[in-house]
């Protein structure tokens, strides 16, 4: 039985794990992105005044997060006001997400229902979709798209955008640092695979492959090594670096995923 090692936190009844041991596969969990939230107050001015912007980008569930606990420490929402309204500004407008599992904690944390149900699995085809939306508006009219970020985001949807013309609001809301536990865990992992086993290890972030890559180079250099990655931006942020992307799912799904690293056993 080949194992997998995920690189992110497990969740509960994780659909990953489910996904991949019904393939036959050994899963592994390593934490390895930790999240601190910044300018709580900026976010928070922003997103209780969703009448200043024609839209909102979340380009990950830690986007959500950042963007539900501005809310919650929203001054309105602190001396009882309920939050109600502001959620409905929100959700009177486009709402633009990365992925299904951003718009399902996009719906269920902020109530509101993402254009396309996160049908788009990276921000250059997020990009696109948000240009189509606004096609024909005027330009000069349009008020800014709030776009909460990490201060590693990628520079993909941004450009994007402002080479079309859609003015964008980026409020850097979280820092993107290694888990605690990342090195331990990798230590472990490459004591225990170096020697003799084959691996898979699947990646969901180029910010996971920037500070993997920085603390277990031999394991992912190593011959019985695989490396998965989930989309396209991770999967550029990979060969960057000069190692070899053996599977991308294409959609963030764990059904692409499994089906991408079979399609490549399978070679």
């Amino acid at each position: 039985m080949m194992r997998v090692v995920v690189l992110r936190s497990p969740k509960q009844n994780d659909s990953y794990a489910l996904a991949m041991q019904e393939a036959g596969f050994d899963v592994k969990f390593i934490p390895t992105l930790h999240f601190d939230f910044v300018s709580q107050r900026e976010l928070s001015d922003a997103v209780s005044n969703p009448s200043h912007y024609s839209g909102l980008i979340l380009t990950s569930q830690t986007a959500v997060e950042a963007c539900s606990r501005a809310l919650s420490v929203s001054r309105q929402y602190a001396i009882g006001r309920k939050h109600d309204g502001v959620l409905k500004g929100w959700s009177s407008m486009p709402v633009f997400v990365v992925g299904t599992a951003t718009a399902e904690a996009a719906h269920s944390w902020l109530a509101v229902t993402p254009e396309g149900g996160g049908a788009h699995g990276n921000s250059k085809l997020l990009a696109q979709a948000i240009i189509e939306y606004f096609m024909g508006t005027d330009r000069a009219q349009l008020k800014p798209l709030l776009f909460p970020c990490s201060d590693l985001h990628m520079e993909t949807l941004p450009s994007i955008l402002q080479e079309a013309g859609l003015p964008l609001s980026c409020v850097v809301s979280y820092r993107t640092i290694p888990h605690p536990d990342l090195q331990r865990c990798l230590r472990e992992e490459e004591e225990a695979i170096l020697p003799h086993g084959k691996v898979w290890l699947v990646f969901f972030s180029p910010s996971g492959v920037q500070f993997v890559s920085q603390l277990a180079r031999p394991l992912l250099e190593a011959g019985g090594t695989k490396l998965a990655a989930i989309g396209s931006t991770t999967a550029e942020a990979i060969t960057k670096i000069g190692l070899r992307v053996s599977a991308v799912a294409m959609a963030p799904t764990p059904q692409s995923l499994v089906s991408a690293m079979a399609a490549s056993d399978h070679l």
